[in-house]
């Protein structure tokens, strides 16, 4: 390489070692919009595992029923689920797409305006999108049975405002201690869900939202940082908040929109 007065050489290796692209053998696929599944894959990854204990939570399960195609990611602490149709419909065993290689996959179909083709066997899956062929192992486990944990009812339901939560959790991160700890309290009496953190060496505040709540009282610590995460890939207006009590898990959905939800944890006090 030369330029100016300046010149470089740079040993390289023979194109021959450069490995082959692994061209999926499979007959079995499934069709969706590509950016569909592009904000899909963006609303659950979040919540996969940084850990590698246990790769099969570093993962995006992927599984079709009834012509819908699911998408579930959880690290044990919160969980996200989100539901898109399949174009080809049918079904689709579970696939445990490891998280980097779905983040990879998004950046290939987010600009996809049609449907996206995906080709996928035990091992592999794969897809030709626009002149690119794009391939990834899937992971060989077992991914947890989290449909188990998914509370059928709830005895408190609190309707919000998505922004006024979302700005509350905000302001309230300036204030939590060092786990983030964040007091949410549901109360039908007062019509509003309170917000409060606290931090000895800094402060305390307390953000009161008002709500449409049916139900009991409620008084349960999260990770304010988990309930913030559960907001991005809800688009409506209002947040529904559902909850079965104190040391229990809550559910967080748009109001409007049942095709997403999000669960999250609750911290010992």
């Amino acid at each position: 390489m030369e330029s100016g007065s300046s010149s470089a050489s740079i040993k390289t290796i023979p194109h021959d070692d450069f490995p082959l692209l692994p061209r999926v053998s499979a007959n079995t696929s499934f069709t969706v919009k590509g950016s569909d599944i592009a904000r899909a894959i963006r609303s659950v990854a979040h919540c996969a595992s940084l850990s590698a204990v246990k790769p099969e939570l570093q993962s995006v399960l992927l599984y079709g029923e009834a012509g819908k195609l699911l998408l579930v990611a959880t690290d044990s602490f919160r969980l996200a689920e989100k539901t898109i149709t399949l174009r080809s419909g049918g079904s689709v065993p579970q696939l445990i797409f490891p998280a980097k290689s779905a983040a990879e996959f998004t950046r290939v179909v987010e600009g996809v305006s049609g449907d996206v083709e995906v080709y996928y066997n035990e091992n592999q899956l794969s897809a030709q999108i626009d002149g690119v062929y794009y391939t990834s192992r899937l992971l060989d486990g077992s991914f947890p049975n989290y449909r188990q944990i998914l509370p059928k009812e709830f005895s408190t339901e609190a309707v919000t405002l998505r922004e006024d939560f979302a700005t509350a959790l905000k302001s309230l991160s300036v204030f939590a201690d060092k786990f983030a700890q964040v007091l949410l309290a549901v109360e039908p009496a007062k019509k509003s869900v309170t917000l409060s953190s606290r931090n000895p060496d800094v402060g305390e505040q307390v953000s009161q939202i008002q709500a449409t709540i049916s139900g009991e009282k409620v008084n349960v610590s999260f990770n304010g940082r988990y309930l913030s995460d559960g907001l991005q890939a809800i688009v409506g207006d209002s947040i529904r908040l559902c909850s079965n009590g104190a040391g229990k898990p809550m559910l967080i959905k748009d109001a409007g929109d049942d095709s997403f939800l999000y669960l999250a944890m609750p911290m010992n006090r």
